[in-house]
């Protein structure tokens, strides 16, 4: 695993690097969507890295860097200057080679291909093994290409000016003089040709972007920029729109949850891009049974995949629909866009109707009223948001089994009954509206009943298989608050429980208390800070009437950015306690991450004065 991670991104093309964007081994490559198509990609001058003066990332797709030759020491001999761009279609690498001194140098760029499928870069066990690569030296430059097992053609084209040599590993310059070198490379799948990109028009349309709020304080304000950008990069075109990858590197694919909470979070300031989540996830809605992918008429899917690996059938993610949560979080986005699009509802009702159905039979497999899952023994276990295999257990340390019922996804459940009342509604159907009203009443009754803990002064991670609550404190009862569903005199209980010790770390709530079985402040959900976790909650809170908790909430998430030195929030910090320093970060964390990439728009109206807020016109219960 890389220990520093660089991405450049546009589209579904992407440049996975060490610390000094190069590619030299372990998952750094070049990928185009789930495929990796360069294996390696390193510059050497005289055989040896150059020294890196400076990194600069201009955009999301481009790196400006001066560098110089290995053991500079004093005085430089050679310089570079170099701009590596990631368009759509093209990675160009433009490089300036100034001498100093008289001489002559070697200019490397050593090359490799593998074609791997995203899986086998990260370690999936039932992989194909290497692949027959063929290796093709052209005039000007090289091509890699294979052919997968589904007869899929994949070639990596490289291009570069002036011509260089080609010696089996790298295309070789001998430098004598002042040299500009441009290299391109395109990823191709079938009989597609080479398209360049235009670098100077994405630049252009980045320097358009605007947030849609301005923040007083100009590191708040930069890090609410840094958002709208990441928003734009982390977005991939589909037939419906820009569609947001939930994180990178890793995951330049469709999601249901993820996508679905990131158009949640920012559907007002970014109407379009919810409305292309609603479209797409409407269109890749379930339709029949599959015991091999958990397909079910009208679930919404959890993860589509297009790698070698699973147009095989090597995996189910064509799509995979492992998920109790994304067809609540559906309903509820439909429900919220046709507020101000009331079409919305008129041209997705088929499919909103047919995830309630699902919500009120498949999705209640025991008929109690709670939506529930079912751990899957051949993939994910966990089928909410925190999704990994030792995240939720009971008070004894032991996993859960059964039809599970998870706390958070009630509400998702609550929100979606009531956004399916306010549709219907809108569609003149009083009738159905109310149906739907007293369904959301009964829910918030029996959730109460089930899950309150009043020793804790909080509500409890979820039920088992076998009804018994599971009375582990996490950061899942505020989180919860975002949904409305619990009534408003338990509010401030749940809020602060959440800013207790044991929960709130000062730069967020961590997902499980530190007095708890499995407590680990550097594990995926078990004692680490999630930010899109802890917004949710600050959401919440301020939805309560609880402002001045939920300011406490969004000024440590925007401190732990501030200590970013790319103005990010990254997936996942640590749970250690704040200390004067910053936040200890997850080593595997993702970087930019689609929902914590929505966070500082989502919350930005919180760090405004109360009297701004309200006439904001923040919704209080």
């Amino acid at each position: 695993m890389l220990t520093t991670r660089t991405v450049l991104k546009e589209n579904d093309l992407y440049l996975v690097g060490n610390r000094h964007y190069q590619a030299v081994g372990e998952e750094g490559g070049l990928y185009r969507r789930d495929t990796r198509f360069l294996s390696r990609y390193a510059w050497r001058l005289d055989g040896q890295p150059p020294q890196h003066l400076v990194l600069h990332e201009r955009w999301p797709f481009w790196l400006h860097e001066q560098a110089a030759n290995a053991n500079v020491g004093y005085t430089m001999r050679v310089g570079i200057t170099r701009d590596l761009t990631v368009t759509g279609t093209e990675v160009r690498d433009h490089l300036r080679v100034t001498l100093y001194e008289p001489g002559t140098h070697r200019l490397t760029l050593e090359l490799g291909a593998d074609f791997l499928d995203m899986f086998e870069v990260r370690g999936w066990p039932k992989g194909l093994g290497p692949r027959e690569v063929v290796t093709r030296a052209l005039p000007g430059g090289v091509e890699f290409s294979y052919t997968a097992g589904d007869g899929l053609r994949c070639r990596t084209l490289v291009q570069a000016s002036p011509t260089p040599s080609w010696d089996g590993q790298a295309l070789i310059w001998e430098i004598e003089g002042n040299t500009d070198i441009q290299v391109s490379v395109f990823p191709l799948q079938g009989d597609e040709e080479p398209t360049p990109g235009d670098p100077e028009a994405l630049a252009r349309e980045y320097a358009a972007l605007r947030p849609p709020v301005t923040l007083p304080n100009p590191l708040d304000a930069q890090i609410v920029e840094r958002s709208v950008q990441d928003l734009r990069s982390l977005s991939f075109h589909t037939d419906f729109g820009p569609f947001p990858a939930a994180g990178l590197p890793w995951f330049v694919a469709p999601f249901g949850r993820d996508s679905l909470i990131i158009a949640l979070l920012v559907h007002e300031q970014h109407p379009d891009l919810a409305v292309t989540v609603a479209r797409f996830l409407a269109a890749q809605q379930g339709r029949k049974h599959d015991p091999v992918t958990l397909e079910e008429p009208g679930k919404i899917m959890h993860e589509q995949r297009v790698g070698e690996l699973t147009r095989l059938g090597r995996t189910p993610h064509r799509p995979y629909y492992a998920t109790a949560d994304a067809t609540p979080l559906f309903v509820w986005l439909v429900g919220e866009l046709s507020q101000k699009r009331p079409d919305l509802a008129r041209e997705l009702r088929p499919n909103w109707e047919a995830a309630l159905e699902w919500l009120t039979t498949l999705g209640d497999p025991d008929g109690d009223g709670l939506i529930e899952y079912t751990p899957d023994p051949n993939g994910i276990t966990n089928a909410v948001w925190k999704d990994s295999g030792d995240s939720t257990f009971t008070e004894d340390g032991v996993d859960v089994s059964g039809h599970v019922a998870v706390i958070e996804v009630q509400g998702y459940a609550y929100a979606a009954y009531l956004a399916a009342a306010r549709m219907y509604r809108e569609l003149g159907e009083p009738e159905r509206a109310a149906e739907w009203e007293e369904r959301a009443q009964t829910l918030r009754e029996t959730f109460q009943r089930a899950f309150w803990w009043p020793e804790r002064g909080s509500y409890v991670h979820g039920l088992n298989g076998d009804k018994r609550p599971l009375r582990v404190l996490v950061s899942n009862p505020a989180h919860t608050l975002w949904t409305g569903i619990i009534p408003p005199e338990y509010a401030e209980q749940v809020a602060r429980t959440a800013l207790g010790e044991e929960l709130w770390s000062g730069w967020g709530i961590r997902t499980l208390g530190v007095n708890e079985p499995r407590y680990n402040p550097v594990s995926y959900h078990n004692g680490s800070v999630w930010p899109h976790d802890t917004a949710v909650a600050a959401l919440g809170m301020a939805r309560y009437g609880l402002h001045a908790q939920a300011r406490q909430v969004t000024r440590a998430l925007f401190d732990a950015a501030r200590w970013a030195p790319d103005h990010r929030l990254s997936e996942l910090f640590a749970g250690f306690p704040r200390e004067d320093g910053p936040p200890v970060p997850y080593p595997a964390a993702c970087h930019p991450q689609g929902w914590d990439a929505a966070i500082p728009l989502a919350l930005a109206h919180l760090l405004a004065e109360p009297v701004e807020r309200e006439a904001a016109g923040v919704t209080v219960l």
